[in-house]
């Protein structure tokens, strides 16, 4: 019956969002990637949420407080901040859109610095980190099916069954896809989750919600402190801190940000939505409470299964019609920000590292199209030959794309900025990263428990300065796409053109 129930709201859900979202539309570049540029601010608002209530807030987060405790309740954090720095940055990157025409990221950085080489560049380093969050996504997919519904169907099997429905999904609606299959998937989550933590104080052996804070206080005196029940330096205030820096200002670094920032129809709907998006936040006390309520409930439970923590304590504690709800849910929870990131790597691929070598390409929604089949299989592929767990993928996502960052920021707050400036940074701190030997020579340097992504960004933005200041600007029309100085709106005709001068 459970199954039953989430394939159901699942596969309606997709259904009634694609079909919403194709019906008296044509579609072409525009109107596939960015919807057309007329999102008002409920649609808006439930794509953003989308984007930020997602596998790793509903597993991922779940599986630090359980595995941890206090540690986990960085999630809390995350988004009030990535909201502060949404308020100003949001509006510039849509003004940036609308005036030029910008449907991805790399075309924004195309156009700031008079660079197509530059936004191929941003836009293949955007493509490894929407492959990284994919990988989380699909991930969170197969231990949501396998832990709510058994393993008696193979995992990979789940995610492949994923990857369809997220490539046919894109292919018919694009971003209005998302955006009303968003709707449904919010609203069951949230009423889910109310559901399971009016029962959690129950089914943990106590007798209110406060009384789960009191009996992990006995059970784990450690719990509500850093670096939380196990301790040792992984967890520290090190970690914590540096890991909330990096997160929102890599937020909007990340390309499909960029995608979903140009869909909204105003900067007074962006603006709305960055004000109560911290609101939404207050969800994440549910998640705290119902993975500290697991702890209680399943002591035996192995740290092998703390990714999978909320959805087994849900399934032990809780009848077939909540286990069915939060199934459906669940999946939307991994499809819906799926399609949003597959649809951005596609788009990416062909109009800044395909569009670059060939222009006739770079508006091929054909193209476009076939590009989400292919990392679809990618993100699959990546599933299949990882085990780690969601966190330590989060984590590396956002230590990644946020060497992204100082091109973001600095394009806007610093005329002087150069594109050969922050190719140079971005690679030496994107080695740092990807390379284990340099980054622990760079850990050395640093306190015991911080964030690589951290030190790896300061080395990032000295070498930006640095080379900027040796190489030549581009030119005042170009920095001031960047800084929003009020250029002329392109007509709509004109669409993407400014990429191909």
């Amino acid at each position: 019956m459970a199954l039953i129930i989430a394939l159901v709201i699942a596969v309606g859900s997709i259904v009634w969002g694609s079909v919403a979202a194709a019906r008296g539309r044509t579609m072409n570049m525009q109107e596939w990637s960015v919807g057309g540029r007329r999102f008002g601010t409920w649609l808006f608002w439930f794509l953003l949420v989308g984007e930020t209530f997602t596998t790793s807030a509903l597993l991922g987060a779940s599986q630090g407080v359980f595995s941890n405790g206090a540690p986990g309740f960085y999630v809390l954090g995350t988004v009030v901040l990535a909201a502060t720095v949404g308020y100003w940055v949001v509006p510039k990157i849509w003004r940036a859109g609308k005036r030029h025409g910008l449907v991805t990221m790399g075309d924004f950085f195309t156009n700031r610095f008079e660079a197509p080489w530059f936004g191929g560049l941003i836009a293949v380093f955007g493509i490894i980190a929407l492959l990284l969050y994919t990988q989380l996504q699909l991930t969170g997919l197969s231990l949501i099916l396998a832990s709510l519904f058994g393993t008696a169907v193979p995992s990979l099997a789940y995610v492949v069954a994923g990857g369809v429905l997220v490539a046919l999904f894109v292919l018919v609606g694009g971003m209005r896809s998302a955006a009303f299959t968003a709707i449904v998937k919010d609203i069951l989550l949230i009423v889910v989750l109310l559901v399971i933590t009016v029962g959690a104080a129950n089914a943990a052996g106590v007798h209110s919600p406060l009384g789960i804070f009191d009996a992990m206080k006995q059970a784990h005196p450690n719990s509500a402190t850093l670096p939380g029940i196990q301790g040792g330096t992984a967890t520290n205030t090190w970690w914590w801190m540096s890991f909330l820096l990096v997160t929102p200002l890599g937020q909007f670094a990340l390309p499909h940000m960029f995608q979903v920032s140009y869909s909204a129809k105003d900067t007074a709907t962006i603006r709305r939505n960055q004000v109560i998006q911290p609101l939404y936040s207050l969800f994440y006390v549910l998640i705290c409470i119902i993975a500290l309520a697991a702890v209680l409930a399943l002591p035996k439970l192995t740290d092998k299964q703390a990714n999978q923590s909320l959805l087994i304590f849900v399934r032990e504690k809780y009848p077939d019609w909540v286990i069915g709800i939060l199934g459906g849910a669940g999946i939307l929870v991994a499809l819906v920000p799926t399609a949003v990131l597959i649809l951005t790597a596609s788009s990416l691929l062909t109009r800044n590292v395909i569009g670059a070598a060939s222009k006739r390409w770079a508006s091929s929604l054909t193209l476009t199209r076939i590009g989400a089949l292919v990392f679809t299989a990618l993100a699959v592929l990546l599933v299949a030959s990882s085990n780690a767990k969601l966190l330590t993928i989060m984590t590396n996502m956002y230590s990644a794309v946020g060497q992204l960052a100082p091109a973001l920021f600095l394009s806007m707050l610093w005329r002087r900025v150069t594109a050969a400036g922050l190719a140079a940074g971005a690679i030496c701190g994107g080695l740092i990263i990807g390379v284990p030997a340099l980054g622990s020579i760079v850990l050395h340097a640093v306190p015991a428990g911080m964030v690589v992504g951290l030190p790896a960004l300061v080395v990032n933005l000295v070498v930006t300065v640095a080379v900027s200041l040796v190489t030549r600007p581009p030119s005042d029309a170009a920095i001031d796409i960047g800084t929003g100085n009020g250029l002329p709106a392109a007509p709509e005709e004109a669409i993407g053109a400014s990429i191909t001068r």
